[in-house]
């Protein structure tokens, strides 16, 4: 089974919005993160949505779009900067991990310090429009990423030396540690 085989056919209103531009983290959020253009609020001008039937769903899904197992996935399988609809559909994922509560929660708690970690970044364009984003800071929930990949490990059958390899891959880079500085 795949995330694509539990998607919904059509729109809903539990659905998970994914930046399409990647670097260290991806940057998927349970509903719209905050946009606004000239001061109208609504949906950002660049990213993809899945749909799902239930809130259970979503909030799973939600945890391992941002998981580092995901993550590894997404540097070996794409182009290690544009997150496609076919990476996101294509991942593999027993039909247990749908039923895990645990895992649910993860994602809910997720989203709340996604949330909470964010900040509003005004910027204007050359055409004069004023654009105001959440600026995600993943890095600052990277303990909660651990323990979804915990989660996951046990559905996937992992050793301890392989959740330690998929934790901690590329963790020098993506938490901002090769220069000093933290990553935003």
């Amino acid at each position: 089974m795949t995330i694509g085989n539990v998607t919904a056919r059509k729109p809903t209103t539990h659905f998970i919005f994914y930046q399409e531009a990647t670097q260290y983290w991806v940057k998927a959020t349970i509903g719209l993160p905050y946009y606004a253009k000239d001061g109208v609020v609504g949906p950002p001008a660049h990213g993809r949505y899945v749909y799902f039937d239930n809130s259970q769903t979503v909030a799973t899904i939600c945890a391992i779009l941002n998981s580092s197992l995901f993550y590894v996935y997404f540097i070996a399988y794409g182009d290690c900067f544009h997150l496609s609809d076919t990476l996101v559909s294509g991942f593999p994922i027993p039909s247990e991990l749908l039923t895990d509560q645990c895992l649910a929660d993860l994602g809910e708690r997720l989203q709340t310090s996604l949330t909470a970690n964010a900040e509003h970044k005004t910027i204007h364009t050359r055409d004069g429009s004023e654009i105001t984003y959440a600026e995600f800071f993943v890095a600052e929930s990277k303990p909660i990423i651990d323990e979804i990949d915990k989660a996951l490990a046990e559905h996937y059958s992992f050793t301890d030396e392989e959740i330690d390899f998929i934790i901690n891959y590329d963790a020098k880079y993506r938490m901002g540690q090769d220069d000093g500085e933290q990553e935003a």
